[in-house]
């Protein structure tokens, strides 16, 4: 694997240096980016998409499931007190059933959706917040994302972000957030201060572990 290229600051990457192991993921790798500190599985090992929709279909991600809908009204919380004037909204990466979005809308905002295997279509038009709940850790691309969102973003607008920081674990070998295979992409507070300065980003608010938000 050599000549590697970081999929999010398109860097050369030798996995020889920055081979990252994980006991439970023998059969695949990580590699993690000495530029911007994203670690991420290189494309041979990434599922086939029809593959990795039909594990997000497994999910029990419905407005039943107590624990999913209080972990969305927590973060829902910190977007009325750090995101204010926002009335527009886009749910990106909503997945099958978008329970967020529903949440988001009873909360008053004018919630719209978007998931790339679930409902394709994106409304021509600008955002006051765009909002990607575990959605980062399976981009594939993160660079044409990023610039896909940073067009959905009327000026002054929110992007808050969802996803577990590599750098808030003791020890990646351990952690349980690789063993998902459809999982590929690994961010810090270093990647996200990456993505503020090459993408017109200011960050926020942060809580350090796996929530964050940026100001265009």
């Amino acid at each position: 694997m050599s000549g590697l290229k970081c999929s999010l600051c398109n860097s050369e990457v030798s996995p020889l240096e920055f081979l990252i192991s994980h006991k439970a993921q023998k059969n695949r790798c990580f590699v993690k980016c000495p530029e911007c500190d994203l670690i991420f599985v290189p494309e041979k090992f990434h599922l086939l998409p029809q593959d990795e929709a039909a594990r997000y279909r497994l999910h029990d991600n419905t407005l039943l499931n107590k624990g999913y809908v209080g972990m969305f009204l927590e973060k829902i919380k910190v977007i009325h007190q750090y995101c204010p004037g926002v009335r527009s909204v886009l749910d990106y990466g909503c997945g099958p059933e978008p329970v967020l979005a529903q949440l988001m809308i009873k909360e008053g905002f004018d919630c719209h959706i978007f998931d790339p295997y679930f409902f394709p279509g994106i409304p021509q038009r600008w955002y006051d917040l765009v909002i990607s709940t575990e959605v980062f850790e399976h981009f594939r691309d993160i660079q044409t994302e990023l610039q896909k969102i940073r067009s959905l973003l009327a000026s002054g607008g929110f992007l808050a972000v969802m996803t577990s920081f590599h750098d808030a674990i003791w020890d990646f070998s351990e952690w349980w957030y690789p063993s998902d295979p459809t999982h590929i992409s690994f961010f810090s507070m270093r990647t996200f201060d990456w993505i503020s300065k090459q993408f017109g980003f200011k960050i926020i608010y942060t809580d350090r572990k796996n929530f964050i938000i940026l100001k265009a």
